[in-house]
């Protein structure tokens, strides 16, 4: 009798936890609080990415727009117009300004596919960088955008159940895609 409740023992309590699943014992909200925090996997694309980020970020202190367009989905209006050439410098002067603060290490929260790349920092300054991936998955920086999540906002920056959302069904998240001109 001993033997068989030595055994029976374990099996009921698999069968509890098989049964119930995580959610039974609260251990849901454990995982979702994670999910977006990269995986070891991602770290490897992370720092491509932000390499490319400060690589960009130098090419626009030093107004090297070849440097630029290398590394860029896209390119502005300004920036394409040789005759725009002082607004193009002062947009270049512009997001060194604002984005040559941030650090890697702030970015803790990243989404990715084979086509884009999402990196965003916690509240309440919440800091978003948009990469794509090129045909060799190389990232191009797409854009940035900061946002704050402040008493008064009605909702998180970065909502994680949609980040990934794609209403066309193109491959592009509507996120990515929002800031595609």
């Amino acid at each position: 009798m001993k033997k068989q409740l030595g055994v029976l023992i374990p099996l009921l309590a698999v069968s509890v936890v098989v049964f119930l699943g995580y959610k039974g014992f609260g251990w849901e909200n454990s995982f979702k609080a994670v999910s977006n925090l990269p995986l070891p996997w991602q770290e490897g694309s992370k720092r491509e990415a932000w390499m490319t980020f400060q690589n960009y970020l130098e090419f626009a202190r030093t107004h090297n727009l070849s440097g630029i367009r290398s590394l860029s989905h896209q390119i502005s209006a300004a920036c394409n117009d040789q005759s725009r050439e002082e607004e193009c410098f002062a947009l270049m002067d512009s997001v060194y300004a604002f984005a040559s603060q941030l650090e890697l290490g702030a970015f803790q929260r990243i989404q990715m596919d084979e086509r884009q790349i999402i990196m965003f920092t916690d509240g309440p300054a919440v800091a978003i960088l948009y990469f794509t991936r090129d045909a060799n998955g190389t990232p191009k920086v797409l854009g940035l955008r900061f946002c704050l999540e402040d008493e008064t906002a009605q909702g998180k920056c970065v909502e994680i159940d949609s980040i990934k959302h794609d209403e066309n069904n193109n491959g592009w998240w509507d996120s990515v895609e929002s800031l595609f001109y």
